[in-house]
């Protein structure tokens, strides 16, 4: 099943270089290995950046596994007290917290979100390239992709699918094949009425990341509002589950280096208010009960009781 994990590793080394991408891929290389011929394909993991530092020597790490059916060679749970090599850092793992842990089933079923997700602010957390070719064929960096593209892609050959890349392509690659077909059908024509837009002082910039051998990665950083735009009634969950999906499988190119990683939050849909009681009989409800004062002038905590329940949008 897709699963992430949240670690807190503390740096054992006294003196190292900052981390830099290849070390960790370097590393989860060494935890799920793939063989020659698929090394080279889309990873059946991402990460969602690098490990951040939280001071004291502490650094906190979001892993992602994106198999449904094959578990990870190694469960980072296991490996809490053992030091890791990432470049010239010795990281021991001091805890691990798993997140997120639903099967493709289970998202693609319709029910997976009973609130669906009407906006959506999308942040970068680490370069995104993305890429358009020009009118001579160069490959360039793409800076204001379509939702399509924020996605991903699936790749079919013959009239089946034999692949993909990003959101949809997790579930293309991964997915029990009897739901993913047709869940990959209404993921097309729900990101063709997605709309997106700028975010306020946030906006999407170009920027430059070094990477290996002194080569320069192009990408952007920056924050996306998506808006499905349904038209009339209760937005689609497929919307809310591309939304989850993005997140636990970042954007673009190089998500298996650290590359791509975003936040995703959502406003879902207007939720009902809890119906008030009506007033006793005789008249108007009765009034507030006042805290009492207790021996010696100290005063008793005040317990509020709320009349209903917030029915407005909220922030998961």
């Amino acid at each position: 099943m897709p699963r992430r994990w949240t670690v807190v590793l503390k740096d054992r080394a006294d003196r190292a270089r900052p981390i830099r991408p290849e070390d960790c891929h370097g590393l989860l290389n060494r935890w799920w290995p793939q063989s020659e011929r698929e090394h080279t394909g889309a990873k059946r993991w991402a990460m969602n950046g690098w490990p951040l530092p939280l001071g004291n020597r502490l650094h906190h790490w979001t892993l992602t596994w994106l198999d449904d059916d094959v578990p990870a060679p190694v469960d980072p749970a296991d490996l809490v007290g053992v030091p890791q090599r990432v470049g010239d850092h010795l990281l021991e793992p001091l805890s691990v917290t798993r997140t997120f842990d639903r099967t493709y089933a289970e998202m693609l079923s319709g029910e997976y979100t009973p609130f669906p997700v009407e906006t959506a602010q999308v942040r970068a957390l680490t370069p995104v390239v993305t890429t358009t070719r020009d009118t001579t064929g160069e490959r360039v960096p793409h800076i204001w992709p379509s939702p399509r593209r924020l996605f991903g892609a699936v790749h079919r050959s013959g009239g089946g699918i034999v692949g993909g890349s990003g959101a949809v392509g997790a579930v293309a690659r991964f997915a029990p094949p009897s739901l993913a077909v047709p869940w990959l059908e209404d993921a097309l024509v729900e990101s063709a009425r997605i709309r997106r837009s700028h975010l306020p002082g946030e906006d999407v910039r170009l920027t430059e990341h070094l990477h290996t051998d002194k080569r320069a990665v192009l990408g952007w950083l920056g924050g996306l509002r998506l808006e499905n735009a349904t038209g009339a009634g209760r937005p689609s969950a497929t919307f809310a589950v591309l939304l989850d999906l993005l997140e636990l499988t970042g954007i673009g190119k190089y998500t298996a280096q650290g590359f791509g990683a975003v936040r995703v939050d959502t406003v879902t849909a207007s939720r009902p208010a809890m119906e008030v009681p009506a007033p006793r009989d005789g008249g108007a409800a009765p009034p507030p009960r006042r805290a009492r004062r207790q021996a010696g002038g100290a005063r008793a905590h005040v317990v509020v009781e709320a009349e209903e329940e917030f029915g407005g949008t909220l922030f998961d």
